[in-house]
């Protein structure tokens, strides 16, 4: 079998006339001939990046041979019935696909040199690019289609040389030109600002800013971050001459140089490329066609929009980052002192709008900067000290963290009401001149510190519960969490929702206030949990508390052989654990907080798990032990009676206690013998009060023993009479 069968497959095939033989070889000569300029155009691309240069006579080359190109290809790119024969009719397809191909090739290389030169200011190099732009956009008329038709691209992170090919219009370069430009622009602003800002410390050297003491200092900072910008500088030929003009002029004047700029294109346009400007632009007077002056104005314009906005989305970088000493790696007092010379620089001079908008494009990055690094900075030490979980006290009416978290909520209060109508701004200005982005900012950081905070309290809680160490607790709850709200109370928060349907506004302004709204709901669900904060913190401390006392009666609670031991002698003096009992737990809390409320739930849990832990432990107990149980419930009134740093409010309240009657109760119940009945009615002595007027018995008058609900439980409890025990000393 004979394996060279491609070599010798043309003896099947029918002889091919000249005409076929002749395309074939054109149209190999044309795809050699495509592949040879796709080569130098990516070497011109090349060396135009780096050396930023363009040598005329290579584009002038390139552009005739794109312009033959086009024209060799408009012959062979359309063959005719050459051959019936499948396979020459195969290999006819196969050679104007690789062309088509090559020539998309070509139009995309095409594409990035008119990105990468469109930069140019000499009108020779505008020529060459729209010469560019012509033979590009006749490319894209020919028929260079190979793409399937079920194949769609719609990833983001497409390829560049797989994204579709579309024609190239004014508009287009005019984007092109303004990004390219955005850089160069920016040094041309800033060489404004200084000028403005030299002659502002001239005439008012020292800062006017309100919320921060700013010295000298930032202003120094401030004219480094305006001079050191970008890294190698560029010089241009209208910042020497023109710049020199101090004041609002010379911002006029990077106006006025575009749009001369611009005019001197559409020129260029009108000889080169007058398709893409289109029959309303252009009239003829006098056998002369000229530009429309409203075409001329709708173009400045719309370059003026693109221009500003490109350099407006790098403006605030090069201020804060492009330099070895920029702006942001010094503190935050230098961007916030620029932002309020911007402010007051906009509000008081006539500015051109695409300007105006920069700048206060400007201002609100700074304000981002300003909120975010100094947010940052206080939350890392608010946080870091609350993780550490070790709160002490400080001189301030709270703990040190505590302290930590007010002074975060004083900033972002702060931050939030410059935002608010009445203080920056006007009563009554409309939404779209209020920073509702900037104060977004703030006010997601202020939901996202409350959050933190009243969980770090609660957290916090547990903790010092656990240790008893009592004085942090109540810093904490009584201290911290009010001081943190007395300075949310400060803050200012308007509705916007009437002027948001009564106005006509942007989308952009519609979704910041609607965002807003959702933000401003969540901070105060957020004051309002932290509002109930301390509450909580008290029932987790009521809960510990009750541990706590268990844990002491189990260290010191006598034995139960001590209760069931007999005596003829009744007791006289208070068994030594009782005193142990309450200096353990309740004297911490009147050393460090006089509230009868709390004092009064903690003396109630002590007794109730008192009187759990003997239940529980089913103590049984003698006639003597129950006198002396009933001994040691009534020196709790003694030892109260008798602390001296007890307050008489506190004292009078903690006497009243209802939990004192039912120990009271249980003891008596104890002392009982089966089927005794309790007297309901019993003459109580007659009590003054200290001025001597008589007190009222209220509910004195019920017995103790009905305070006790179990009162058939207690009564298991007493020991049988039949046992004799022995007195174990």
């Amino acid at each position: 079998m004979d394996t060279n069968y491609r070599a010798n497959i043309a003896k099947w095939l029918p002889l091919s006339d000249g005409a076929l033989d002749k395309w074939l070889i054109d149209a190999s000569l044309l795809d050699e001939k495509i592949g040879k300029l796709a080569g130098c155009i990516v070497l011109i691309i090349k060396d135009s990046a780096e050396a930023h240069t363009c040598d005329q006579e290579v584009f002038e080359e390139v552009i005739d041979n794109l312009e033959e190109l086009i024209e060799s290809y408009k012959l062979t790119c359309n063959p005719e019935e050459l051959s019936s024969h499948p396979i020459y009719k195969y290999k006819i397809n196969y050679l104007s696909i690789a062309l088509k191909r090559k020539l998309n090739i070509i139009a995309k290389f095409i594409q990035n040199l008119i990105n990468e030169i469109v930069d140019y200011k000499n009108d020779e190099n505008i020529r060459i690019v729209f010469r560019l732009v012509n033979s590009y956009n006749k490319i894209l008329n020919l028929n260079r289609d190979v793409s399937d038709s079920t194949v769609n691209v719609f990833y983001n992170d497409c390829p560049s040389m797989l994204e579709p090919l579309k024609k190239l219009s004014v508009t287009k370069i005019l984007q092109i030109l303004a990004k390219n430009r955005a850089e160069e622009s920016c040094h041309e602003l800033i060489d404004c600002l200084l000028a403005n800002y030299e002659s502002h410390e001239k005439i008012e050297p020292v800062s006017t800013t309100n919320d921060v003491d700013v010295s000298e200092s930032s202003s120094v900072e401030i004219y480094r971050a305006l001079t050191r910008h970008l890294t190698p500088p560029i010089t241009s030929a209208t910042s020497t001459s023109e710049m020199e003009v101090s004041d609002i002029e010379s911002v006029q004047a990077l106006v006025n140089t575009q749009n001369e700029q611009i005019f001197r294109l559409l020129n260029i346009v009108q000889e080169i490329s007058p398709q893409l400007l289109g029959t309303d632009a252009l009239k003829t007077s006098k056998s002369e066609t000229k530009l429309r002056g409203s075409a001329i104005k709708k173009v400045k314009n719309y370059y003026q929009e693109v221009a500003w906005g490109a350099l407006s989305s790098i403006l605030d970088h090069v201020i804060l980052w492009w330099s070895r000493e920029a702006l942001a790696t010094h503190h935050s007092h230098g961007a916030q002192h620029l932002k309020d010379w911007l402010r007051q620089f906009i509000q008081g001079n006539e500015i051109p709008p695409t300007v105006r908008s920069a700048l206060q494009n400007l201002c609100d990055a700074l304000g981002y900067h300003t909120t975010i690094t100094a947010w940052d900075q206080t939350f890392r030490l608010a946080y870091t000290s609350a993780f550490e979980c070790r709160s002490k006290p400080s001189a301030t009416e709270g703990t040190d963290t505590g302290q930590m978290f007010v002074e975060l909520f004083q900033l972002l209060v702060t931050l939030s009401n410059e935002c608010e109508v009445g203080g920056e701004w006007v009563i009554g200005a409309p939404l779209v001149e209020l920073p509702l982005s900037e104060q977004i900012v703030v006010l997601h950081r202020m939901d996202h510190s409350v959050h933190t905070a009243r969980l770090w309290a609660i957290q916090e809680t547990k903790i010092i519960a656990h240790t008893w160490d009592l004085d942090v607790l109540f810093l904490l709850v009584k201290g911290d969490v009010v001081n943190c709200l007395e300075e949310l109370s400060y803050l200012k928060l308007a509705d916007h929702t009437t002027a948001l349907s009564m106005n006509s506004i942007s989308v952009q302004v519609y979704v910041c206030t609607k965002m807003r709204a959702k933000i401003v709901s969540e901070v105060k669900a957020n004051i309002e949990l932290l509002q109930i904060c301390p509450a909580k913190c008290i029932d987790t401390l009521a809960k510990i508390c009750r541990v706590i006392s268990l844990a002491n009666l189990h260290m010191c609670f006598p034995q139960s052989n001590y209760w069931r031991k007999n005596n003829s002698t009744s007791p006289v003096a208070a068994s030594l654990y009782v005193e142990t009992y309450f200096e353990k737990i309740l004297l911490p809390v009147l050393e460090v907080i006089e509230d009868h409320e709390t004092s009064n739930m903690i003396l109630r849990i002590m007794c109730e798990a008192w009187l759990d832990y003997i239940y529980l432990h089913r103590i049984k107990f003698s006639e003597y032990g129950a006198q002396q149980l009933l001994t040691d419930f009534a020196y709790v009134s003694t030892w109260v009676t008798e602390c001296s740093i007890i307050s008489q409010n506190v004292r009078n309240h903690l006497l009243k206690n209802e939990v004192l009657r039912r120990c009271e109760g249980v003891g008596r119940l104890l002392l009982r013998h089966p089927g005794e009945a309790i007297a309901m009615r019993k003459r109580l002595a007659r009590r003054t009060n200290e001025h001597g007027s008589p007190e009222s018995p209220g509910l004195e008058r019920m017995p103790a023993e009905m305070y006790v609900p179990n009162q058939e439980q207690w009564l298991e409890l007493r020991a049988p009479k039949r046992y004799n025990f022995c007195c174990m000393e």
